[in-house]
């Protein structure tokens, strides 16, 4: 695979490789004994300028797809749950506001996001839908100068620490 990267993709791999090294295996044995999540590794992701994947400005990281793919790669070499926290704030949360979102929730979110100040969390699978995006039934209406969310989700990603 060297032979297909180019030297920032292997700087990259070995700077989250050395993270997952030095900071997840030796002791994140130690989150799963007591069940809990390792927030305070998972800040320190800001520090590998790898947060907000491959969002372009708003102090993102603007990789692109070969390098995002090292990062997932190197993460899960580490711990699963790391790795599927980060696909969920970087990928699904600031990957939905950066695509879709308006300029003003950009500006307001995914800053604070790519530095870990906030955490995003997903919110896409139903009781009676499954994930079938097109059929959701939760509904968001305007109430005043704020939304009502009427609906129920199951399976929230990152829903007990955003």
């Amino acid at each position: 695979m060297d032979n297909f990267l180019m030297d920032q993709h292997r700087e990259l791999r070995m700077q989250v490789r050395e993270f997952v090294q030095h900071e997840v295996l030796p002791t994140i044995n130690t989150y799963w004994e007591k069940a809990e999540f390792p927030r305070e590794m998972a800040l320190k992701l800001k520090d590998l300028s790898i947060v907000g994947g491959m969002i372009r400005g708003f102090d993102s990281a603007g990789l692109d797809p070969m390098a995002m793919g090292i990062v997932m790669y190197e993460l899960a070499k580490g711990d699963g749950s790391l790795t599927t926290f980060f696909g969920v704030h970087s990928g699904l949360a600031m990957g939905s506001i950066g695509l879709l979102g308006s300029n003003e929730q950009r500006e307001r979110w995914l800053p604070a996001m790519s530095r870990m100040e906030k955490i995003g969390a997903f919110a896409l699978t139903e009781p009676e839908r499954g994930s079938n995006a097109v059929d959701i039934q939760t509904m968001a209406v305007l109430d005043g100068d704020h939304y009502v969310l009427n609906g129920a989700k199951r399976w929230i990603g990152n829903a007990s620490i955003a």
